[in-house]
């Protein structure tokens, strides 16, 4: 511990009378202790760090009320007990939260606490939020993730955390321990114990709390209290008591039980107020999931405490992306759970990604059978038969619902030189293009048995092609495109995790193939004006890929087909030499644009871009000066239906 120092006269009267007097000790918070050696002694995280978390002769239960966020690592042997954190008080309040106790390839004699408070008489002491980690070691005695004393009043221990891997216990494990000695309250509550791996916890009875009140009073060691069973291979466990919830994470090649216990495994709080627990069953990812009908039994024990357990239904996951519901059964001393059902429902959030490259390549083929064509004939014809240049922008955002949705906010454009050549029919142009796309988009889904899922993600896409459009002596045109690229897609779900929380994200690239076709008539109103009435289709393929997620769950995206028709009308009206307007509306048909796919060999849902949207345009085209051939096309779009939202446009031409 820290001493407060002064310098001078002044500091050496008052460290006199601190020592003789009363305790001077500063409380210790934020540091950290690594042990290397072994200390021959008890270690403290709010010791003396100089020393090794040596109390180096003071008393460490003499004026310490809050130590709070210290670390202490072993990583070697320790003869005697190790504490994440001490508060003591003679009478008041004491309290430890936050801190860590990691032991790591070592042993320990003695005891463990995540954190102790203790009160000698009246008062109220508190350990809440520490956190014990032991991993390929050995513990002599106890284990307590917090531990709270009071002799009268209240003793608290929550929210507390006890980790075990691959290690030998040779005492119980408690997540909380709330002890009051006369008359008060006592709770060890929202407390967490987690045992994974092999070791040996023979003599180990797991608690996720335990409160005593050795005279009238109240207390609670049930409630929010978790044990995870997590693939754990080691021997059975002495006996498992005051859990809420039980998560039990298995291979799908269990065959044993889950979870042997040779003495009692109680299912309920056990003091009368008739709680039971709560039990979720899942296995562990990268391999094909447990088939319908396959049984696993949880809990093999001695005696199962069963009196308070009513639940028959259980879920649980399969890596990130599949999820099971169980049949739960009691016979004599264990517990068993059937599979019922396996789906892959959550899983329709990775396909909303998958389909929003779909509609980003969709816009491009917007801009190309719109803006890009018009703006082609335009730069070829301008000045009679001969060619130029031309290059036409759009970007905006729009809502496309797919059974849930996807907000994509994104950017289109494209370039390119077209050639006008008179024909005995009538005007032919001819052009080559290159185009590019870039995007955002986030993707909502909604489930009536499971929690909403937001993801998100960006996407782009390269290529190219040519178009083409014939226009007839008598007002009828033709024209179409055909183009090829690569459209590349990353995306995140941070709602979308396997067990040990990574977040499922992908990154995937696929070639995208794109043909329009399109015909309309010219109706001329008078010299300034005309209508343009048109039909068109375009097709879409997006290619298929294969892919592991960052959670290890493979992913089959089909390739997702696209046709839309789109049927509609635009007046052209010229303003003058240098300006001219235009406006429209149109309605667009999606017959597919599913995104489908599959995970460890089960199909899901697939999101669609199929229904019908609205369209209205408005525009300008200006020159900017008479002498110079040079074009500038600005509009706007709106859509509502399927897909709803707002994109710009803007057009540049050059004539040779």
């Amino acid at each position: 511990m820290k001493r407060i120092l002064f310098s001078g006269f002044i500091f050496g009267l008052g460290f006199l009378f601190c020592m003789w007097f009363m305790p001077c000790y500063v409380l210790a918070a934020g540091q950290t202790i690594t042990i290397t050696s072994d200390p021959g002694d008890d270690v403290y995280g709010n010791g003396d760090a100089l020393n090794n978390g040596y109390w180096n002769g003071l008393d460490p239960a003499v004026g310490l009320e809050d130590p709070h966020d210290n670390t202490v690592n072993v990583e070697s042997y320790v003869t005697g007990s190790v504490f994440g954190a001490y508060s003591g008080v003679f009478a008041g309040d004491a309290a430890v939260s936050n801190n860590t106790v990691t032991i790591d390839g070592s042993e320990v004699t003695g005891y463990v606490y995540g954190g102790y408070a203790g009160v000698d008489v009246d008062g109220s002491a508190t350990a809440s939020s520490n956190t014990v980690t032991i991993t390929n070691s050995e513990v002599g005695d106890n284990v307590f993730g917090g531990n709270a004393d009071v002799d009268d009043g209240s003793a608290t221990a929550s929210s507390n955390t006890v980790t075990i891997t691959n290690s030998d216990v040779s005492g119980s494990v408690f997540g909380g321990d709330a002890y009051v000695d006369g008359d008060g309250s006592a709770t060890a509550t929202n407390n967490t114990v987690t045992i994974g791996g092999t070791g040996d916890l023979s003599a180990s009875t797991l608690y996720g709390g335990y409160a005593n009140v050795g005279g009238a009073g109240s207390s609670d060691a049930f409630t929010g209290n978790t044990l995870n069973v997590w693939n754990y291979s080691g021997s059975a466990v002495s006996g498992v008591e005051n859990f809420e919830f039980f998560n039990f994470i298995f291979p799908v090649t269990q065959t044993d039980p889950v979870l042997e216990v040779t003495g009692t495994a109680n299912l309920g709080a056990n003091d009368g107020t008739g709680r039971g627990s709560t039990v979720t069953v899942s296995t562990l990812g990268g391999t094909s999931p447990l088939k319908q009908g396959a049984i696993v039994t949880l809990i093999d024990a001695g005696s199962l405490d069963s009196a308070d357990f009513t639940q028959t239904q259980a879920t649980g996951q399969h890596g990130a992306l599949l999820r099971y519901n169980w049949s739960l059964a009691t016979a004599g001393s264990q517990l068993t759970a059937t599979v019922d059902r396996v789906n892959a429902d959550p899983a329709k959030a990775l396909s909303e990604g998958w389909v929003s490259g779909l509609a980003l390549v969709n816009q491009g083929a917007d801009l190309i059978a719109g803006r890009g064509m018009m703006d082609a004939v335009r730069s070829a014809w301008s000045t009679g038969s001969g060619s130029g240049a031309f290059g036409a922008l759009s970007g905006g955002k729009s809502k496309y619902s797919t059974g849930s949705h996807s907000d994509l906010s994104s950017i289109s454009l494209m370039t390119g030189f077209s050639w006008g050549r008179n024909l005995t029919p009538g005007q032919f142009t001819l052009g080559a293009f290159v185009e590019y796309g870039n995007g955002s988009y986030d993707t909502y889904n909604s489930f009536s048995n499971a929690a909403s899922l937001h993801g998100d993600g960006d996407i782009w896409h390269l290529g190219g092609g040519i178009l083409g459009r014939m226009d007839f002596t008598n007002n009828v045109y033709t024209e179409g495109s055909l183009r090829v690229g690569s459209v590349r897609n990353k995306y995140s779900n941070a709602d979308l995790k396997d067990l040990s929380g990574t977040i499922a994200e992908y990154k995937s690239s696929s070639v995208y193939f794109g043909l329009h076709l399109g015909a309309g008539y010219i109706v001329n109103v008078n010299e300034q004006g005309s209508f343009d009435l048109y039909g068109k289709y375009f097709w879409t393929r997006q290619g298929s890929d294969s892919l592991t997620l960052s959670t290890g769950d493979p992913v089959d995206f089909k390739s997702a087909y696209s046709h839309r028709i789109r049927l509609g009308g635009r007046y052209n009206h010229n303003a003058g030499a240098a300006v001219s307007l235009y406006g429209g509306a149109a309605f667009e048909y999606e017959f597919s644009g599913k995104g489908r796919a599959s995970t460890y060999g089960i199909d899901i849902d697939a999101p669609s871009l199929k229904g019908s949207t609205g369209v209205g345009e408005l525009g300008v085209v200006f020159k900017p000066s008479a002498s110079t051939p040079l074009f500038f096309d600005l509009g706007a779009q709106g859509y509502v239906g399927a897909r709803k939202g707002v994109t710009g446009s803007l057009q540049i031409r050059y004539v040779f």
